[in-house]
């Protein structure tokens, strides 16, 4: 008779533990193949339970394939049972959520957020209402490659108004973020290209483009953008740029240097300039300069913008304007793909922007924007410190570039900040070629998901950890 010790305060039921203690037993050879079973009523009568919890059990494991019946005979163990009892096991994977370690005051000055407490989550969801009300069936369809064309229409005309990019709904390819839409750009373009990037620039677009097979060459920088002549040097048929404000050393390109560049484009049929205009809305002086595809009479320069920098990150909602030949092959050699966008969220964000509430959402924002990085000047130029630091890129985006010049390395400023439970980043974390890093150390300061106490006690104790460096500069040799 089987020895199967049942438990009734345990929460499993008692036929899956009787099932359980037969599985072990067939694992370890105590039954043998075609090995007959003890009667529903002996095994009931021996385990004190009901008949009804020994059939349960023995016809669980039969569906499993451990046991098989015969009629009037009873219950066997199947031959390939032993293969089933030794199949691998599920594997127990620690928490992916990593133990809590950050300090409660600890303030980060991160350059990939926004301030999400601004997002207009009344107006979102009155929108999405109406959505779910008007458009029942549209929105189980399976959208276009391209995108819904009524977004696409409301982009056009959004970046008729703000950008004077006049591009028809035809050309516009909307897709999940800018890191979805640049791998189906080395799809449509060709990964054996050469693909030259900013020096210093944008880590993950690199890493983007070569897991999507492309090869990546750094081009350096100077004051006023990329290289034209380590640009033609590179090779390169292809060069990502960002020209409106430069990630992460906020340089905006003058036209000059954009007209060398388009020039550069237009010299060989082949050619295109990748602009990324990713936080162009968010200029606080001046008038913004025209973007590439504006300036660009030949369909060499393919615009790329995104919502997550106006709206937020996770709706990953980003767009690119092709030149009519590239959006002709989209449509004739990926028309198969479905957009990666839900046509929820897309429905809803034809009225956000038909409506006119982006617009004010986006006036709402600079104005916080501005009033945010004008009080983080303050307090920079205000500090002690404030004679020893040079700070650069002012006229928009969402961070600063802080040149300190105290007798100290970058690392050592990090690590100071890090100290007083302030992550501020280096400005060499976005280099390649470390040969390349200023001599000078520079911080990347991100202030968009800072409250405004955040804003105030994180600048005050980074500067505050930053003192020690003035002093040893102030000491005199004997």
């Amino acid at each position: 008779m089987l020895t199967i010790l049942l438990n009734p305060s345990n929460p499993e039921p008692l036929y899956q533990q009787i099932c359980t203690a037969i599985r072990e037993d067939i694992a370890q050879g105590v039954l043998r193949p075609d090995e007959k079973l003890p009667s529903r009523r002996a095994l009931s009568a021996h385990l004190q339970t009901s008949i009804v919890t020994v059939q349960t059990a023995y016809e669980q494991l039969a569906a499993e394939g451990y046991l098989y019946s015969r009629p009037r005979a009873g219950y066997f163990v199947d031959p390939d049972a032993p293969l089933l009892a030794h199949m691998p096991k599920e594997t127990a994977f620690p928490s992916s959520q990593p133990a809590k370690t950050d300090p409660d005051d600890r303030i980060v000055f991160s350059t990939s957020g926004v301030d999400l407490e601004q997002f207009p989550f009344a107006t979102w969801a009155k929108l999405s209402r109406q959505v779910l009300s008007s458009k029942q069936e549209k929105l189980l369809q399976s959208p276009p490659a391209m995108g819904l064309y009524e977004l696409r229409a409301a982009i056009a005309a959004h970046l008729r108004a703000f950008r004077d990019i006049h591009a028809a709904p035809e050309q516009i390819l909307v897709g999940a973020g800018t890191e979805y839409l640049l791998g189906i750009l080395v799809q449509l373009l060709g990964a054996s290209r050469r693909y030259a990037v900013e020096e210093p620039g944008y880590s993950k677009g690199k890493r983007i483009l070569r897991s999507n097979g492309a090869s990546v060459i750094d081009v350096p920088m100077d004051q006023n953008g990329l290289q034209l002549a380590a640009l033609q040097q590179s090779g390169a048929s292809v060069a990502h740029v960002t020209p409106s404000h430069q990630f992460p050393t906020g340089i905006i390109m003058p036209v000059r240097r954009r007209a060398e560049l388009l020039a550069w484009a237009s010299a060989q049929a082949d050619r295109y300039l990748i602009e990324d205009d990713y936080d162009s809305e968010l200029r606080f002086l001046g008038k913004p300069l025209p973007s590439l595809y504006s300036m660009d009479n030949s369909g060499h320069v393919i615009y790329m913008n995104t919502f997550a920098r106006t709206l937020a990150p996770s709706l990953r909602i980003g767009y690119v304007v092709l030149p009519p030949p590239l959006a002709k092959q989209f449509e004739q050699d990926f028309s198969f793909y479905s957009s990666s966008v839900p046509c929820f969220e897309q429905y809803t964000l034809v009225h956000f922007l038909q409506e006119g509430y982006f617009e004010r959402h986006l006036n709402r924002m600079k104005k916080t924007y501005r009033q945010r990085q004008k009080r983080l000047t303050e307090l920079l130029r205000s500090h002690p410190l404030g004679a020893y630091l040079h700070i650069c890129g002012e006229a928009a985006g969402l961070h600063l570039l802080l040149e300190v010049q105290l007798p100290c390395t970058e690392q050592e400023l990090v690590q100071a900040a890090a100290a007083a439970h302030v992550v501020v980043y280096g400005l060499s974390d976005y280099y390649e070629t470390p040969q390349a890093v200023p001599p000078t150390p520079q911080i990347v300061l991100g202030y968009a998901c800072l409250s405004p106490e955040e804003l105030e006690q994180g600048t005050m104790r980074l500067l505050d950890s930053w003192l020690p460096f003035l002093r040893k500069h102030c000491i005199k040799p004997a």
